[in-house]
């Protein structure tokens, strides 16, 4: 709603240079409002503004018809209230007034700027209304302050978390994100394993690996309720080994992994919360027969960490909660993967069951902060690849990273956040993000290399074809 400060808005003034003092009050008169019209009503309607203040004593006598000597605002108001004008016309409405005075304070002359003055401590809240049945501006308002508010760097998740929100019947989003992962050490438990006592067991022991990923997402939402989503990761894996003689090797894989399609269905959007349900499918476009000179030969096939798919069909349920208050927000997220039988060399990698849980905060209409916990629930591989099972009949066993039964475990990471979603120029509506993580528990069927690090950097846009 609008103020009223200036008066010049009013219907044309009457001429203040003839306006009574205010000495004379025992001559009072009030406005027969009874014999309004219904364009009398319109004439005080201004019909751009929804609110005006009445400001200064002559305002208020012309408005209601009267002299300036006598403005009871609570006598007009039920006066005016009382009438029964058309579904247009105006509601006049005071709010009590703040201060004991008598009934007619004005009561000796005074200049313009007495008026004010009075005005201002007797009529301090004296609003013309103009309320029509169709008026939904404070409804819509309130809809506004209770909705998710999508305009915002946080209104999406840190940048690890996928399938994090949904879009507006017919949007788009594109993005890209560049993942790096390092790992290094080997745990049994939550023990710690030197290389020489990884190599007490196995003849060979992995020390370090590095994971990078590019991963290309787009998103489609075709109904104000579902989104679709499409990521295809390109993945690069190098991993350095120590064999019991002391030499040393590296093995490399790369190449387009498993495509994902998800779809995204709303089923809360209320008071600033949302959930949606995550239903998303995984195809092995990743190869399962990557290969590589090690020590035992010049094209042998790689263990199962360094292959880039797998294999399989997979189910990726899952739910996703979030949350909005102020410059606040947060949210949650479960998510499963499921193996559908076995790939083409007889085995499939474990299930997974992932949770995540963040906060952030709001610094500028741009830029956001975030706090992430990320647990991740991994089970061991069923079944053995025949290319691999000899080497694991060895005696010693060759590697720990070829046996089926060493590569489940549990892990929670801490994950610190920015996101950023520029506001003008050239890269208005473009959003930029970044989260990097540490890992703060780990457990693992061991001997397994341990997690040490993850960074993500990110691009998103979103629009409207």
């Amino acid at each position: 709603m609008l103020s009223w400060a200036e008066t010049s808005s009013l219907p044309p003034s009457h001429p203040t240079s003839s306006e009574p003092t205010l000495a004379n009050t025992s001559e009072t008169s009030t406005s027969p409002l009874t014999e309004l019209t219904s364009q009398d009503f319109q004439d005080l309607q201004p019909a751009d503004l929804k609110e005006r203040s009445v400001e200064t004593l002559s305002d208020a006598a012309y408005l209601f018809g009267s002299s300036p000597q006598v403005i009871d605002p609570q006598h007009h108001a039920a006066e005016v209230n009382a009438f029964e004008g058309p579904a247009t016309s105006p509601t006049i409405s005071f709010s009590p007034l703040q201060s004991p005075r008598a009934q007619h304070p004005f009561n000796a002359p005074a200049s313009d700027r007495r008026f004010h003055e009075e005005l201002a401590e007797r009529l301090q809240a004296a609003t013309l209304l103009a309320d029509t049945p169709n008026d939904t501006e404070g409804t819509e308002a309130n809809d506004r302050n209770n909705k998710w508010d999508p305009g915002r760097p946080d209104s999406h998740a840190p940048l690890g978390v996928m399938g994090d929100h949904t879009h507006n019947k017919g949007e788009v989003m594109l993005s890209y994100r560049y993942m790096r992962m390092g790992m290094g050490g080997n745990l049994d438990g939550q023990n710690n394993l030197t290389p020489n006592e990884v190599l007490e067991q196995f003849q060979v022991t992995p020390l370090r690996m590095t994971t990078k990923m590019h991963m290309f997402g787009a998103m489609y939402a075709p109904t104000d309720e579902l989104t679709l989503m499409v990521m295809a990761p390109y993945v690069i894996k190098s991993m350095d080994h120590l064999t019991g003689m002391g030499t040393n090797f590296t093995t490399n894989s790369e190449g387009f992994g498993d495509i994902r399609l998800s779809g995204l269905y709303n089923i809360l959007d209320r008071n600033r919360q949302r959930v949606h349900f995550n239903a998303g499918i995984s195809f092995p476009t990743g190869s399962i027969s990557e290969r590589d000179a090690t020590p035992a030969g010049p094209d042998q096939v790689l263990p199962y960490p360094m292959q880039i798919g797998s294999g399989t069909v997979d189910l990726m349920p899952g739910i996703t909660y979030l949350g909005q208050a102020g410059r606040w927000s947060w949210g949650g997220q479960g998510m499963g993967t499921i193996r559908l039988g076995r790939n083409s060399q007889d085995y499939r990698l474990g299930n997974q069951l992932s949770l995540t849980a963040w906060g952030a905060r709001q610094w500028s209409k741009s830029i956001s902060t975030s706090l992430r916990l990320k647990g991740r629930l991994l089970g061991n591989n069923t079944g053995e690849d025949p290319r691999l099972a000899p080497g694991n009949q060895l005696v010693p066993p060759l590697i720990p990273t070829i046996d089926p039964d060493l590569r489940g475990g549990s892990r929670m990471d801490l994950n610190v956040g920015l996101n950023f979603l520029a506001q003008k120029g050239f890269l208005k509506g473009h959003r930029f993000a970044l989260e990097a993580g540490l890992p703060i528990f780990q457990s693992l069927s061991g001997p397994q290399l341990e997690n040490d690090f993850t960074i993500t950097v990110g691009w998103q846009k979103a629009f409207s074809p």
